[in-house]
């Protein structure tokens, strides 16, 4: 009887022990969402630290692309590198490295393009309602007015961004923060890649892109598609502008004085341009929604897996995880707050 009685409660603590080692075992692949939380605040730590040592460097010409492709790799790339090595995460998984097809990535084009159209209407507006304000300060890169800086532009600004920034933001911050849910991580992670491009100028439209972006890695269970919207929407940003570079050389030289605020822009030739690109915005929205209804479509099939991808990743989602991420967004509101303020009240050139 009481050989039983030891026998059954050993039966229990085995079964308890069984029980306790497998929950570790399903999630030690998944990233912690503090792990992602710490990431975010060191990679924005080392971009305003690479800020000021830019402004110490003659970075014009050919060695700006090559500058700025190093800080991409040093900022961004490695920490996430070091950041899955160190945790001793399952790379393939923390990364997004999931299957995709050529219907996915296809349909991630047609959406960037499509959602281009979108973007530029929805940044007209709000760069118009800044301009009540004062002149919105806009990023400064070299001129795009030669083939070879324009194919320098799409590796640094088009393809590297893409790639470290996805597997950043939709790989290892994502994946953590999936533990608490898909609309968490989805929200989450997209509001925090809009404000660590620390521009006023370009928060909406990156909060939305941020959030698709997120949408699009979750529907697909692979960072390919995302990177594949991401590039193409950089690219289109690049060719835009060499394609403007190459305009410019056709007008008269005595277009140089022409103001690029749009405050200065008479009423009656602002209203028809507003209305133009409300125009072409409708409908680029409209092509964007047909994309993405056939993105979801041709994903469905996948769904049973990221279900069981999420079920594996769920636990408990404690607030104090993302604390290193609400100190980094306060230094983030700091800056953007300083950059309003120059915005309506520049400093004095001397």
């Amino acid at each position: 009887m009481r050989y039983d009685s030891l026998k059954g409660g050993k039966g229990m603590l085995d079964e308890m022990t069984h029980t306790y080692q497998e929950e570790p075992k399903a999630k030690k692949r998944t990233p912690a969402p503090i792990a992602g939380s710490l990431l975010y605040l060191t990679v924005l730590i080392l971009l305003l630290l690479s800020s000021v040592l830019t402004r110490e460097l003659d970075t014009d010409g050919s060695s700006y692309y090559v500058y700025l492709l190093l800080t991409q790799l040093l900022t961004i790339g490695l920490p996430t590198l070091i950041f899955v090595l160190w945790g001793k995460k399952d790379i393939k998984y923390s990364l997004r490295f999931g299957r995709t097809s050529l219907a996915e990535i296809l349909l991630s084009i047609g959406m960037a393009i499509f959602g281009y159209g979108v973007i530029i209407a929805l940044n007209l507006l709000w760069v118009l309602f800044l301009s009540q304000f004062g002149t919105p300060k806009t990023s400064t890169i070299p001129p795009i007015d030669t083939g070879k800086n324009f194919l320098a532009a799409l590796g640094v600004i088009a393809l590297a961004p893409a790639v470290l920034e996805e597997f950043m933001f939709r790989g290892f911050i994502q994946r953590g923060y999936e533990r608490g849910g898909k609309v968490i991580s989805i929200l989450l992670t997209g509001v925090m890649f809009a404000f660590l491009h620390i521009s006023i100028l370009s928060i909406p439209a990156i909060v939305l892109m941020g959030i698709l972006l997120c949408f699009i890695a979750y529907r697909s269970n692979t960072v390919w598609t995302s990177m594949t919207y991401h590039f193409t929407n950089n690219a289109i940003a690049m060719s835009l502008l060499y394609l403007s570079s190459l305009f410019m050389r056709f007008l008269p030289e005595d277009m140089e004085g022409v103001s690029t605020s749009l405050t200065d822009i008479p009423y009656e030739e602002l209203v028809p341009a507003l209305v133009a690109w409300g125009v072409i915005g409708f409908f680029a929205l409209l092509l964007f929604g047909a994309c993405l209804a056939g993105f979801i479509m041709v994903t469905r099939g996948k769904q049973a897996e990221v279900k069981a991808s999420m079920a594996k990743a769920k636990a408990r989602f404690r607030w104090t995880d993302i604390l290193p991420v609400v100190f980094a967004i306060v230094i983030i509101i700091w800056l953007l707050i300083s950059e309003v303020i120059q915005m309506v009240n520049p400093a004095p050139i001397l």
